[in-house]
C-alpha cells in the first residue's frame, strides 16, 4: 500500500476535537520519537526545526526522515531569537504537550522552561528528555544513545565474556526513552482530564540511562540478595529464576547456513525436545545441573540442528510446539509472510519521490488503528499553515520574519 503525502486532507489546526496537540522542539531521536508515536495515533504535531536549510539533524541522512518525521507538520524557527520565542509562547497556548530534549539549562536560556510555560498554560504537559535527567550531579552533561546505553548497564552485558562490550546494533536507549516519555505524557494527560482529575498539566522528565535501567529485569534484585553481577555471556541465556528447564546456547546454524534461535524454557518444552533429540534425555542434563552448566547439552542440540535445513528443523519444532525463531535480518523481515499479514511494514513516498518501505504503526488498536498519513515533509512546509492559519500572521509579517532569519 503506497501512502502519498497530501497536506490538503490534514485536519484543520484551528479546529477543536479530541486530537492531542503536540509542540515538538526536540531534535534527533530520543525526544522526537515520542511525538512520532503520538502522531501515529492521530495527534496534531507541530515539529519545530532550525531555519538554516538543514533543520533537524535526522534530515542529514534522508533515509531517517520519512519514518521519524512522519505525520508531523514542519515549521522553521530560530529559538535563540526573541521573536521566535514569542511565537513559541503563542503556540504553547494551543498545545496539550510540549516536548524538548536539550541539555538541561538550554531551554531556560530561551525562556521556555517548565516553570515559565506552565504558568502561561497551566494545562500543558511538559516533556523533557535528556542524557541524565533534570536533577543529580550528572544532569548538566550531554548525552546520546551510546551514553545512555553505557551508563544504564546495557553495554556491560552485551557481547562475549572474553571480549570488550559491544555497542547494541539498534538505538535502544533513544527509542526506549522516547517510548517511556510518551507513556508518561499520556498518563499526565489522563490525570489532567479524567473526571475529578487535577485539571492541570505536569512535568514528565527522563534520562536516557533510566530507560535502560528500567528494562534490566531482575539485575538489581539479584545483586541486592547475592552481590552477583550479570556479565556478558554471548549467546548463552542467563536465568535468574528457579530452574525452569533447559537454558543453553541459543544461536545455531542450520545445514543450509541459516541462523536459528531455539530455547525451551519450560519443563514441558524440555520434555518435548527429548522426544525429538533423545540424546539430551540424560540424568546429567537435569534442571539442577543446567543451572550450573548452561552449555551442557549445547553440542548435541547444535549438531542436530546443523544436520538439518532450516525448513526441516522449523517444521519439526513447530509440530512439537517448541519456542524457536529464525534470527532475522532486515532483508529477511521484508520477505516474511507473518510480517506482511500483520502490516508491520508499509510503503510511502519520500521527499525525492521514491517509494520507501518503513515500519507500520504499533501497537495495534484493533477497532481504531493508527496510520501513517504522510512521510516526513519538507523543511518548513507548514510555515504558512501554522503561522498564517493558526497564529493569524499576515503575509507581510511572515515575509519579515523570514527576512530576519527567525523562521
Amino acid at each position: 500500500m503506497i501512502l502519498k503525502q497530501e497536506p490538503r486532507v490534514r485536519p484543520d489546526l484551528t479546529a477543536g476535537g479530541p486530537r492531542l496537540k503536540v509542540l515538538d522542539i526536540g531534535t534527533m531521536i530520543a525526544g522526537p520519537f515520542c511525538s512520532t508515536l503520538l502522531a501515529d495515533f492521530g495527534a496534531d504535531v507541530i515539529k519545530v526545526e532550525r531555519p538554516d536549510g538543514h533543520g533537524d539533524r535526522m534530515r542529514e541522512q534522508d533515509i531517517f526522515w520519512p519514518v521519524e518525521g512522519r505525520n508531523k507538520r514542519s515549521v522553521t524557527l530560530d529559538l535563540r531569537k526573541p521573536e521566535a520565542q514569542e511565537l513559541i509562547l503563542r503556540l504553547v497556548d494551543w498545545a496539550d504537550i510540549f516536548l524538548e530534549n536539550f541539555k538541561p539549562g538550554t531551554v531556560a536560556r530561551w525562556g521556555l522552561d517548565y516553570e515559565t510555560l506552565s504558568k502561561r498554560n497551566p494545562r500543558l504537559v511538559y516533556v523533557s528528555v535528556s542524557g541524565f535527567g533534570q536533577t543529580g550531579p550528572n544532569s548538566p552533561r550531554p548525552g546520546y544513545d551510546h551514553v545512555g546505553a553505557a551508563y544504564g548497564g546495557l553495554w556491560h552485558q552485551t557481547g562475549f565474556a572474553d571480549r570488550p562490550p559491544v555497542l547494541p546494533g539498534l538505538h535502544v536507549a533513544d527509542y526506549m526513552t522516547a517510548t517511556f516519555a510518551a507513556l508518561g505524557a499520556l498518563e499526565a494527560i489522563r490525570r489532567r482530564d479524567t473526571p475529578g482529575g487535577a485539571g492541570t498539566g505536569d512535568w514528565v522528565e527522563i534520562g536516557l540511562y533510566e530507560s535502560i535501567m528500567r528494562i534490566s529485569g531482575s539485575n538489581f534484585i539479584k545483586h541486592s540478595l547475592t552481590g552477583e553481577v550479570n556479565e556478558r555471556v554471548g549467546s548463552i541465556v542467563n536465568d535468574d529464576q528457579p530452574p525452569r528447564g533447559m537454558q543453553h546456547g541459543v544461536a545455531y546454524y542450520t545445514a543450509d547456513g541459516k541462523l536459528m534461535n531455539m530455547m525451551p524454557l519450560q519443563p514441558a518444552q524440555w520434555d518435548r525436545l527429548k522426544q525429538i533429540i533423545p540424546e539430551v534425555d540424560r540424568p546429567e542434563f537435569s534442571n539442577e545441573v543446567l543451572q550450573k552448566n548452561l552449555r551442557a547439552p549445547d553440542a548435541i542440540v547444535r549438531k542436530w540442528i546443523g544436520e538439518r535445513s532450516y525448513d526441516e528443523a522449523s517444521r519439526i519444532f513447530t509440530e512439537a510446539d517448541l519456542a524457536f525463531s529464525p534470527i532475522n535480518s532486515t532483508a529477511d523481515l521484508v520477505q516474511d509472510p507473518h510480517v506482511a499479514a500483520r502490516r508491520n511494514l508499509i510503503e510511502a513516498e519520500d521527499l525525492k519521490g521514491r517509494i520507501v518501505r518503513m515500519q507500520g504503526v504499533v501497537p495495534n488498536i484493533v477497532n481504531n488503528p493508527g496510520k501513517v498519513r504522510w512521510a516526513g515533509e519538507a523543511l518548513g512546509a507548514s510555515n504558512q499553515e501554522v503561522y498564517g492559519g493558526l497564529l493569524g500572521l499576515s503575509t507581510e509579517e511572515i515575509a519579515d520574519l523570514q527576512a530576519k532569519g527567525v523562521i
